[in-house]
């Protein structure tokens, strides 16, 4: 025996024994050589150290030439790693057997698990060689991705094939699955298909008459065409339907696209594409393309097209540093999206649709980007659409010019220089005009232009740091290629306004200079808690003067009724709108508050106080000019914002005005309301109050915030709603959760017809999101929408969800609103058994 400064060795004639947690110096024995947890054979019948591991011992039997390692052991040669409770290594052989091991209470633990590459496999019992590259197995598990393959009996071969006899295909991972696919013989190939023989379908180890005399299920690499199951519409407005029957093509490991097929009943059908590409490292995007034709049937017979186009692209990082392209374009050609052979239409209450197409250039070293744009905008309330092809705009960050010049820090050598360069080709129309195919007159009504601006800003302390002052300069130079003209109708008696096409340009030059601090101020209270009031005050007052650059594009004419003279700008329907203003000398200021309370508390461990933010921002804005002859201060901006607590938070917002009124009208007057008939200080204009309440547990609120940070990781667009608002996700952890929000807006009445009966119009509006879990398995999910003015529900929605573990069953029925709907739903949660599912839609009056 020989000892060692961590602990020792004890050699015999036939074994060595080894405390494994202990540094070991080398000793070498006949063929043997054992150092630093690494074991070598001295004849070459090894050619890669086997390092290893194990937490209880390890015995080395120097005479049969074999290694056991004891609990938690684990054996790595670089590409195979083992596993398991105990291991035993064959030299002579070049094998690897590992099983498990029997815990206090005579149950199996540590099950030895196999792992290559990206390959893992779990078993009761493993013999693998190094040589041949050969395994047995017995009750082995397989996993890979969401799919579970059991077998009772497997041989894996050197090109990586597996063999095995009565073996369980399924997605359920537990570990008695609640259905599974019984195979009796078969062979898998890694990451490409499963070969079986007769197979048939157990459903909580039942089994049923459901089979196939053989069986090929593709691995994820591995896919094929196929036909995609439609779902069924039973009743429905269109009549009985079929809803997205498909056929699904893989074109390449880059390309795939799927072909869907609706038809109802009365006539009406559609056609669908959905094409989604990649390339790794460079690109990725879907282009969903479908035409929709509605037939209103007897007695009207009337069709109806519909043409929609959604593209989403993104450009890798990665693909190049200073090019990016990207697109999300949303279009449908009636502007309409509550036209929809989809009886689930999810974009019902969607009123306005934005596509883009962007393309970025960086230039390397240089304070400068450039970026090309098309877009498009669609608004179905206002039945306008808005086009912009191109938008060039050319942008450079600022830099400071005089840096390398003036060595010294100070407000010479802060001076930054930005520069923004917009040009613009937009077309704002009807969407009559497209539907009708009136390509002609949308292309007359396009306008273009130029947009530039460059600004030179810096900054100094004042009153030993105090202070920040920040003198601004900024010109803007407007060009129009289009202009207004107005002449008198003498027959009608009426002005007619006509666009020209004509080069005029337009300049702004602005002269600001900005005064800031912040003030803190603290209020001790008295008493045990300590209590402290902190109020941080940031004042911001401003001085800017505005020329009068622009009075060449002002023309008064005798144009109007009776020859009435009138006054307008050249621009005043320009793309870039200038109106001809007075020079203005404007002082501008703002307030903006926080109020935060500390006091002490048994609970914070941390400094022993707790703080609490009583209000997040109070803030007040406002302006006077100095050269207007009346009504030289506007009106007073006053917003609040209070969360205190994280299930509570309001936001208030309003206008105050501060003159005079006429009590019979409701017009405001040029005197001030305090030295006016009023005698007051004023009046509000508008108010706006918005509450969202949220009730729930303790524990369910951080689930709450748990949930989003997770959501924050996924990329996929679904998940924008509940990243915003994670109260309305669905989560099974919570029991029971409640979101109230409340809005209520007050504006006054400009109608001065309707001002004496009805000084204020009101809007109050509550939304109510629950859920309700009864059951472990079973919830109850609701979103109704109340208008308190009218004492009526506009909408309410309905969901009963039943987790199934690996298949899911949904009730969605929309009783109240204009997308009455009902669905009954059972799917897979399944990624491979994604379409088989069963879909049933009726309408609220079939039940």
């Amino acid at each position: 025996m020989f000892f060692t400064n961590n602990g020792y060795a004890q050699v015999s004639e036939d074994s060595v024994i080894v405390n494994s947690q202990d540094s070991i110096p080398s000793l070498v024995e006949d063929s043997v050589t054992f150092f630093q947890d690494t074991l070598i054979i001295n004849d070459g019948s090894i050619d890669k150290p086997i390092y290893y591991s194990a937490k209880d011992s390890v015995r080395i039997d120097i005479k049969e030439k074999k290694v056991h390692l004891y609990n938690e052991a684990t054996v790595d040669n670089g590409e195979v790693k083992i596993e398991a409770g105990y291991i035993m290594i064959d030299l002579d052989k070049n094998e690897v057997y590992a099983t498990y091991i029997l815990d206090e209470d005579s149950s199996k633990t540590q099950q030895p698990q196999f792992t290559d590459g990206a390959e893992k496999i779990q078993a009761s019992s493993i013999r693998y060689n190094f040589d041949t590259k050969k395994g047995y197995i017995e009750e082995v598990a397989i996993q890979q991705d969401e799919n579970v393959l059991y077998m009772e009996v497997a041989k894996r071969h050197s090109n990586e094939h597996i063999h095995f006899k009565k073996g369980r295909f399924t997605t359920c991972d537990l570990e008695e699955p609640h259905y599974h696919f019984q195979l009796s013989k078969a062979v898998m190939i890694p990451e490409k298909r499963i070969v079986s023989g007769p197979m048939n379908l157990w459903v909580q180890g039942v089994p049923t008459p459901l089979g196939l005399p053989f069986i090929i299920i593709p691995q994820m690499e591995d896919k094929s065409a196929g036909l995609l199951f439609p779902q069924i519409v039973p009743v429905s407005q269109f009549g009985f339907g079929l809803q997205d029957l498909g056929y699904y093509i893989p074109i390449s490991d880059r390309l795939q696209t799927t072909f869907y097929g609706t038809i109802y009943s009365r006539g009406s059908w559609g056609l669908r594409n959905r094409t989604e590409y990649a390339k790794r490292y460079k690109y990725r995007g879907t282009v969903d393309a479908g035409f929709q034709q509605f037939k209103t049937g007897f007695p009207t017979n009337i069709n109806q097209n519909k043409f929609t186009l959604n593209w989403t692209h993104g450009m890798d990082s990665k693909a190049s540093p200073y090019w990016g392209f990207s697109s999300n374009v949303q279009f449908i050609s009636d502007n309409n999206s509550q036209n929809n052979l989809d009886p689930l239409n999810e974009n019902y209450f969607n009123n306005s649709f934005n596509s883009d197409i962007n393309l970025q250039r960086l230039f390397p070293g240089k304070p400068i980007t450039s970026g090309l744009k098309i877009s498009l905008r669609q608004n179905s309330i206002s039945n306008n659409i808005s086009v912009t092809a191109p938008v060039l705009t050319v942008n450079v960050t600022r830099f400071f010019p005089f840096r390398k010049i003036i060595k010294k820090t100070n407000a010479l050598s802060r001076i930054g220089v930005t520069y923004n360069f917009e040009g613009k080709n937009s077309s704002s129309f009807g969407d009559s005009l497209l539907s009708n195919g009136q390509f002609n007159r949308i292309g007359d009504r396009f306008q273009n232009g130029l947009n530039q601006n460059i600004t030179l800003q810096t900054t100094a302390s004042l009153f030993k740091n105090t202070w920040k002052f920040t003198p601004i300069v900024n010109y803007s130079n407007r060009i129009n290629f289009q202009q207004t003209e107005k002449r008198y109708d003498a027959v009608n008696n009426t002005t007619i306004t006509d666009t020209v096409s004509a080069t005029g340009m337009a300049h702004s030059l602005t002269f600001t200079a900005q005064l800031n601090t912040t003030v803190y101020s603290y209020y001790r209270y008295v008493g045990k808690s300590e209590a402290k009031l902190r109020h941080v005050l940031t004042p911001t007052f401003s001085f800017q003067y505005i020329p009068n650059l622009n009075s060449h594009i002002s023309r008064t004419d005798s144009i109007g009724v009776d020859m009435a003279p009138i006054t307008y700008s050249i621009f005043e329907s320009s793309l870039y709108r200038v109106s001809n203003t007075n020079t203005q000398a404007l002082i501008n200021f703002g307030f903006n508050n926080t109020f935060e309370l500390k006091r002490r508390s048994d609970k914070d461990t941390l400094d022993g106080f707790k703080k609490t933010r009583l209000i997040d921002a109070l803030t007040l804005n406002g302006s006077y000019d100095l050269l207007k002859d009346s009504m030289q201060l506007s009106n007073i901006s006053l917003n609040m914002r209070v969360s205190p607590t994280k299930w509570l938070n309001f936001v208030a917002s309003s206008t105050f005005s501060p003159y005079d009124w006429n009590d019979s009208t409701g017009v405001t007057t040029a005197d001030y309301a305090i030295n006016g008939n009023q005698r007051k200080l004023g009046r509000f204009i508008s108010t706006n109050f918005a509450t969202t309440l949220t009730l729930t547990s303790r524990e369910s609120r951080k689930e709450l915030e748990s949930s989003l940070d997770e959501l924050e990781t996924n990329w996929n667009a679904d998940y924008a709603y509940f990243l915003l608002h994670p109260e309305h996700a669905i989560n099974f952890n919570i029991p029971w959760k409640v979101s109230l929000s409340h809005v209520y807006t007050i504006n006054r009445n400009t109608n001065q017809a309707t001002y004496q009966s009805e000084r204020w119009t009101q809007l109050q509006t509550l939304m109510v999101n629950g859920d309700l879990s009864f059951t472990k398995r079973w919830k109850l999910v609701s979103v109704i929408n109340l208008d308190l003015k009218e004492y009526k529900v506009t909408n309410a929605r309905f969901t009963l969800t039943r987790d199934m573990h690996c298949w899911a069953l949904a009730f969605h029925w929309t009783p109240i609103g204009g997308n009455k709907s009902f669905l009954f739903s059972i799917r897979s949660t399944s990624k491979l058994f994604q379409d088989a599912k069963i879909d049933i839609k009726r309408p609220p009056a079939f039940l």
